[in-house]
């Protein structure tokens, strides 16, 4: 029997192309626990073709809401052939009954408990329509995910690791916390030490001389020839202090480079920012949102501070750390003067990386109801709902300023003047890295 499960990618404008080639560990979590009798091959449309005459017995898909009209073709097509689809994610979990129309099989919330039950009934040519979990999936018990089924050289090298799921924040534009509950589920320290012990080895990244050597170039030229870098995926890595600091001096011991998301609040807890700092954090990735109080209590962020987010930049900074902030526009305090408040923010602050979405109303999630209660959304072609298009109408600008406004703030913030301010002017915090990232959104905003 074999199992062909594909990630898909919708076509983009060639002014949209833009790819952050990192891998994924969904699919190999549902591939980890499909019966070792069965083949899995997994298939990630964004570097490969799929091949629509390859002999399989079941199709699994994945969907996020921009890629679902994709997935459903593909499910179409195979189907055509006789072959039977399973879709699961968050999109089709909030409309379940919108993907029946194109699959076999849906699963709703996490897979890792529903999958095997699944595969028994559909041996015996009992698969149901749909599946979804009694609960959430009990973290200590996650296998480790089957990286091996993904094709290294279409991505970074860089590896992925999940420590935590869940977060007990009420984002109203999030539908992560609802897919994963408003929980956190931390893995317990000896797993997340027994699954990196598989990626990397313990100790120096290389010996005191070599290092010294290399580091005359830059200190993270090292990490990089070794391949000794780490993207923790968890919506907030910080989420639990207690388990966070844990997890920080395990990082210690493997000496290597990391980044993940953590809110601005961390800038002000000196222990916790100290422990980021020794274990090798080279960015954390702040969802600054907004500068407006109302904005961010609208969304249900109102811990963030915009008074303090200067403060807590210059913090970071301090410890070494690099910053990779997000913005949001298109909210409904949000005037046409947004646009250069940000840039002039991400310019003064020397934020190392920095992207603004327009909001997307995902559906399921808060901001999607109210706007909809209000008649604001305009479009549910869920291929917009990409954070580069707007899908609905704002309050105090049209929708052509938003979008342009959005793509002024990309084209400043990467322009080779804010490179060489934000980058390029010491105090350096770690070039090498973000030079390089900067300069591949640089090539892409001049098509714009």
């Amino acid at each position: 029997m074999k199992i062909l499960l594909i990630s898909p990618e919708r076509e983009r404008k060639k002014e949209e192309a833009f790819l952050f080639r990192l891998g994924f560990l969904n699919l190999p979590y549902v591939a980890a626990v499909t019966p070792p009798d069965i083949e899995v091959k997994i298939v990630d449309e964004a570097f490969e073709k799929i091949n629509f005459e390859e002999k399989v017995d079941l199709v699994g898909l994945t969907a996020q809401t921009p890629s679902a009209p994709r997935a459903y073709q593909i499910a179409e097509e195979f189907r055509k052939k006789g072959v039977p689809v399973v879709i699961g994610g968050v999109h089709v979990s909030t409309l379940p009954d919108e993907a029946l129309q194109h699959v076999d099989t849906v699963v709703i919330g996490e897979a890792e408990e529903i999958w095997p039950q699944l595969i028994e009934d559909f041996r015996r040519g009992e698969m149901k329509r749909i599946y979804q979990a009694d609960g959430f999936v009990n973290a200590s018990q996650l296998p480790l995910p089957r990286r091996e089924l993904l094709n290294e050289k279409f991505y970074f090298p860089l590896k992925l690791l999940e420590t935590t799921r869940g977060c007990p924040h009420h984002c109203d534009f999030c539908g992560v916390s609802k897919f994963f509950g408003f929980k956190y589920r931390n893995r317990p320290i000896a797993e997340i030490d027994r699954e990196l012990a598989t990626l990397f080895s313990k100790g120096p990244v290389v010996n005191h001389s070599l290092k010294k050597i290399l580091s005359l170039v830059s200190k993270d030229l090292p990490y990089f020839l070794k391949k000794r870098l780490l993207y923790i995926i968890d919506s907030n890595i910080a989420g639990d202090r207690c388990f966070a600091l844990n997890l920080l001096a395990l990082l210690e011991e493997y000496d290597l480079l990391w980044y993940g998301h953590a809110p601005v609040s961390i800038a002000f807890d000196t222990q916790l920012l100290s422990g980021f700092s020794k274990s090798g954090c080279i960015a954390i990735n702040i969802g600054f949102e907004s500068f407006s109080l109302k904005n961010l209590n609208i969304m249900g962020k109102g811990f963030n501070k915009p008074s303090k987010y200067a403060e807590a930049v210059e913090k970071i900074h301090d410890h070494g750390i690099g910053i990779m902030g997000t913005f949001m526009v298109g909210l409904d305090d949000d005037d046409p003067g947004v646009f250069q408040r940000i840039i002039d923010f991400c310019n003064d602050s020397k934020l190392d990386w920095a992207l603004t979405f327009i909001m997307a109303p995902y559906p399921g999630t808060e901001s999607y109801l109210r706007l909809e209660r209000e008649g604001r959304i305009f479009s549910r072609d869920w291929e917009k709902y990409d954070s580069l298009n707007a899908v609905y109408q704002p309050l105090l600008m049209t929708v052509e300023d938003l979008e342009k406004g959005m793509r002024k703030i990309w084209k400043e913030v990467f322009s080779l003047p804010s490179i060489f301010k934000r980058i390029l002017k010491r105090p350096w915090i770690h070039p090498l890295f973000y030079l390089t990232m900067n300069l591949q959104f640089h090539h892409l905003t001049k098509k714009w």
